[in-house]
């Protein structure tokens, strides 16, 4: 049982490293979206369009990164409760 549940550990790690830089990527369009000045009119209507779109793919990254360490953080903990349990 506590080969799965390493197993699992270092899957959802690898997934958490590469959602990690694509987390970034979005936080770096936001923030270039943000700083960026475009001429008023329907190239501005434009940008705001992208940066709410930048900023919502953003967030569901940042949830899905929290999904992630919630998920890793159980399986540790429930890898030694297993641990403690077999060594009593």
């Amino acid at each position: 049982m506590q080969t799965y549940f390493r197993q699992r550990i270092e899957v959802l790690t690898a997934r958490l490293d590469n959602l990690r830089a694509s987390l970034e990527r979005a936080r770096q369009s936001v923030t270039r979206l943000e700083n960026e000045s475009v001429p008023a009119g329907a190239t501005a209507l434009a940008r705001a369009a992208q940066l709410s779109a930048a900023r919502a793919m953003a967030a569901t990254l940042a949830d899905r990164e929290r999904h992630l360490l919630i998920a890793i953080q159980s399986l540790q903990a429930e890898l030694a409760d297993q641990q403690l349990t077999e060594h009593e």
